[in-house]
């Protein structure tokens, strides 16, 4: 039997039943290529990340590993509606998560498509999106999703995942020996896009040998002619954000030419194969 639930705000906050006996989400045909989750990844229109074991992780809520019984769950309050967090739909063993959002609450006029159609006023209505947010299938433990900004708010923790350096790891990132600050520029102006570049260049750069390291530096200004360079100090001046983000480009090794042509590109996301 399939019902949509929705979890109520507030430190108070429960779980209620809304529907009964609907289907309000299908089931994605394309959940076979799961990708690990990966911040530096762009999903193709057919993926979905996936966390398996994920009743085994600190972020999955007790709600999902408890045995689903209906009649557990209360029908919610018609003056509660406004306290909804997010919905749940139940769907044979399958859960279907949509964060519920102020522009998902509609208020105004309207009346459905019908030969004799009836106006509708002061009566608010919620949208349901075409696909869920998240869809966490039980018999094979695996959470699914495509933007994890998206379910932060749903699974408390599981922002984790998507690393950011912090102040203090981005000062120090700054005070490595191959960059020189210019223009004022400071860790207080690095916005969080490209502290999360850092936090995953930090990573990278720990892998690398002493040659490894001097020979990514040849292959950043190869492709970033742009970022001034002293040949004395072996330093890249870094003034700006975009100036940074060049830099992270290049330790991540995102850049690249093209086998025919030679055209130089910058990938807009990498996975390993």
């Amino acid at each position: 039997m399939n019902h949509l639930l929705a979890k109520t705000k507030g430190r108070n906050g429960d779980f209620f039943k809304v529907i009964s006996n609907k289907e309000i989400f299908e089931l994605p045909d394309d959940l076979d290529n799961p990708i690990e989750y990966n911040s530096n990844y762009k999903l193709e229109d057919d993926q979905w990340f996936a966390i398996e074991a994920f009743s085994e992780k600190e972020y999955c809520i007790e709600f999902l590993t408890q045995r689903f019984i209906s009649t557990d769950y209360n029908q919610l309050p018609v003056n509660d509606y406004n306290k909804i967090d997010f919905l749940c739909a139940y769907q044979t063993g399958i859960y279907y998560f949509q964060k519920l959002s102020s522009s998902q609450i509609i208020r105004k006029k309207y009346f459905s498509f019908s030969g004799a159609p009836i106006l509708i006023e002061n009566e608010p209505i919620i949208v349901i999106d075409n696909y869920p947010d998240a869809i966490y299938v039980k018999a094979d433990d695996i959470l699914y999703f495509k933007r994890l900004t998206s379910i932060t708010a749903i699974f408390k923790g599981i922002d984790e995942l998507y690393k950011e350096a912090t102040q203090e790891e981005t000062e120090a990132f700054l005070e490595n020996d191959f960059i020189a600050l210019g223009n004022e520029y400071s860790a207080d102006k690095v916005k969080k896009a490209n502290r999360k570049r850092i936090a995953m260049a930090m990573e990278t750069l720990q892998k690398f040998t002493p040659v490894e390291r001097s020979d990514i530096f040849v292959y950043i200004r190869e492709y970033c002619e742009d970022l001034n360079f002293d040949e004395n100090d072996e330093t890249f001046t870094i003034s700006d954000e975009e100036e940074l983000k060049k830099l992270l480009y290049g330790i991540e090794q995102r850049y690249y030419t093209t086998r025919q042509g030679g055209e130089k590109r910058l990938a807009n996301s990498v996975t390993t194969i």
